[in-house]
């Protein structure tokens, strides 16, 4: 059995570098430029057990690097059409969503949308998570994770891919996922 992880958010907000420090190595091409990331990145992590049962089931977990959705100003995809459709392709055969929202921006209106469509329509686990928290003071944690809190009624993970500062709780977070 597959279970496949994608990781959305908009341009720059840290998706690759958050694949990287879920594998612990250069696996997704990293730049301040944004936009670096087009087509959707595919890797194999390895092998999970799923439950506690004599028999265990066994799950191949994958992660999929997608390119930026959106940009800060942008109400349309920066993606081309093509590229795009390629992106909710992967989106809607996902098992799950980590929606990576940049710490120094905040939660951008498209997609808050896109998170309630993926909750509810296709009805995906969605782990949230604040990238670059490292960069945010303590009164800032606080604030951002409340709001996004409660615009989309989910429990945002504070990390940082560039220090690895909640990269095991979001590897914690995903088992869990698996075994319920």
């Amino acid at each position: 059995m597959e279970f496949k992880i994608a990781i959305i958010g908009p341009e720059n907000a840290g998706k690759s570098s958050i694949m990287n420090a879920l594998f612990g190595k250069y696996v997704s091409f990293v730049s301040e430029v944004g936009g670096t990331t087009k087509m959707p990145i595919k890797k194999y992590w390895g092998k999970i057990k799923i439950g506690r049962k004599k028999q265990p089931e066994f799950a191949d977990l994958i992660f999929i690097d997608l390119g930026g959705l959106y940009t800060e100003r942008d109400k349309e995809s920066p993606l081309k059409p093509g590229v795009l459709k390629k992106t909710f392709e992967v989106i809607e055969d996902a098992d799950m969503i980590i929606h990576v929202v940049d710490g120094k921006i905040g939660l951008l209106r498209n997609f808050e949308r896109l998170h309630h469509l993926l909750k509810f329509r296709y009805q995906k686990p969605i782990i949230v998570v604040i990238n670059k928290s490292d960069l945010l003071s303590e009164d800032d944690k606080i604030k951002i994770k409340k709001y996004i809190e409660e615009r989309l009624k989910n429990e945002p993970l504070l990390i940082s891919a560039k220090t690895g500062e909640g990269i095991e709780d979001l590897l914690n977070l995903i088992i869990s996922y698996l075994k319920r």
